[in-house]
């Protein structure tokens, strides 16, 4: 019987689409899935909007209007942090703090003193290359912290090059992190981190779950909530 009903869902569906919205172009990538209600998202690929399937397109473009003065800050946002790899960097922040970049030949490091981060060159590879370097240390630092009140230990930190999904646990117990929380404040980032240690004992999203994630990190609901608002800012080297 469970066979046959899982069987019998119906596999989401990805679609690029486009409307006019006062005059003004919105593209968009429409995803159907099995769910109850519509959302909306922003990553650096643009608008994605999920729906349950036999959602009504005129449905679909009602909502947008509704949230268009959003979408359409946080588009243009995105927009305007867009670089190549080729392009230069002159401030990045770190740890929420805004740091210069320095191109120097003969020193590569980050002075937290006096938020400068000595360079190869300004080009976005090479200042990637070393802001990830100081993310996995701090990362693992920051794990390190938590030991004493951890009742299971994590296998081992890596970074990801991910874009929405900001942390990972997986079953053996490794933890992935993406090194764009680097830019971001110290507090979001003990959240993440906090979410994911709580995974070690929970796989899932349940009340013990979170009870654990707040153990971890008291005030996770406050960081929460910044790094919704503070996400697109995140895509800076992007």
């Amino acid at each position: 019987m469970w066979k046959k009903l899982l069987s019998s869902r119906k596999s989401p569906t990805r679609e690029k689409k486009s409307i006019y919205i006062n005059g003004e172009l919105v593209e968009f990538t429409h995803i159907k899935k099995s769910k109850k209600n519509i959302s909306l998202k922003i990553d650096p690929d643009g608008l994605i909007v999920s729906t349950p399937f036999h959602t009504d397109d005129i449905f679909i473009q009602n909502v947008i209007e509704k949230k268009f003065d959003w979408i359409s800050k946080y588009l243009k946002q995105i927009s305007s942090q867009t670089n190549s790899e080729n392009k230069q960097v002159d401030i990045i922040s770190i740890l929420g703090e805004k740091y210069k970049v320095v191109p120097e030949d003969h020193s590569i490091e980050i002075n937290h003193e006096d938020k400068i981060i000595f360079c190869k060159t300004n080009l976005v590879s090479d200042v990637k290359n070393i802001v990830k370097k100081f993310a996995l240390e701090y990362f693992k630092n920051r794990v390190s912290s938590y030991e004493n009140i951890l009742e299971i230990k994590p296998s081992n930190i890596q970074l990801t090059n991910a874009k929405t999904k900001w942390g990972s646990c997986s079953n053996d117990k490794n933890i992935r992190l993406s090194w764009r929380l680097i830019q971001t404040c110290p507090g979001i980032i003990d959240y993440v981190i906090s979410h994911e240690l709580a995974h070690l004992k929970h796989m899932n999203h349940s009340k013990l779950f979170w009870h654990e994630v707040e153990r971890i990190c008291p005030n996770y609901k406050i960081y929460k909530k910044q790094l919704k608002e503070q996400s697109i800012s995140l895509f800076t080297l992007d």
